[in-house]
């Protein structure tokens, strides 16, 4: 790959591409890094971690040395259902951790062909999708409450709009409560998460529109830019202006 792919959803952030060596740094979404040749090398306060695939708790302080390899880069919101199954699973009592390399292995297996070939995100997305709920024990939800579908509508609504869970809860006729609860079960994300989120992916995809980045964190709900940098880089690590001027392909969507 001549640059990285690059695209992001909600509770997701996907990169594959070369590695870039890090300085220390922390970032609140957890991290999954999978080489797709030889071994990385994660370096914390408390371990220093020599192989293909780990995984990186949330807040936790480290550096990466990644030796050129091409890897695939997952950062998944902590609060959501799968990243709370990652947790439970691999992160026990521990900060970093080393994936095994047999279960890496069937997800590169089948996202090399979708890389060489023709594909769309999507396909890269829902393999890698399917790969995060095996690992954490999680699975999706076939059917959804209809009023849940319908805050969704009107979260995703072109044109980022500050909505209260107090008027949310009343379109859909529910307590707040209840659709606090209701919400996380069926999309996995808490509902606050959820919007910082959409947040986040509106001011991204107004920024890739060819927009203004201050006018893009504004139209997103952000003070202004420098509050939209401050909140993508310590969900993700790094500055959003690094990511969009590196990738070859950036699709933001809500999902």
């Amino acid at each position: 790959m001549e640059q990285p792919l690059l695209f992001f959803s909600a509770g997701y952030f996907i990169y594959i591409g070369r590695a870039i060596d890090t300085v220390v740094h922390e970032h609140h979404a957890l991290q999954i890094a999978i080489s797709f040749e030889d071994k990385i090398e994660i370096i914390s306060p408390d371990s220093v971690i020599k192989h293909k695939a780990v995984i990186i708790g949330s807040d936790e302080p480290h550096e990466c040395r990644t030796y050129n390899n091409t890897f695939l880069l997952i950062n998944i919101d902590p609060e959501c259902k799968i990243g709370t199954g990652l947790k439970k699973a691999w992160l026990s009592g521990k900060k970093v951790a080393a994936l095994p390399e047999t279960i890496v292995e069937e997800l590169l297996e089948e996202i090399k062909p979708l890389l060489a070939g023709v594909t769309t995100v999507d396909s890269i997305f829902n393999v890698t999708l399917q790969f995060l709920r095996e690992l954490s024990n999680t699975s999706g939800n076939e059917d959804m409450d209809d009023r849940i579908v319908k805050v969704l509508e009107v979260l995703q609504q072109p044109g980022y709009v500050p909505v209260k869970i107090k008027d949310l809860s009343a379109i859909v006729h529910l307590s707040p409560s209840r659709l606090i609860h209701l919400f996380t079960a069926q999309v996995g994300i808490p509902i606050r998460q959820y919007t910082l989120w959409v947040r986040l992916l509106t001011a991204l995809q107004y920024i890739i529109d060819a927009r203004d980045i201050t006018d893009a964190a504004f139209e997103a709900g952000f003070s202004d830019a420098p509050h939209f940098n401050r909140t993508f880089k310590r969900m993700f690590g790094i500055a959003p202006s690094f990511l969009l001027k590196n990738s070859q392909i950036i699709q933001a969507y809500v999902r």
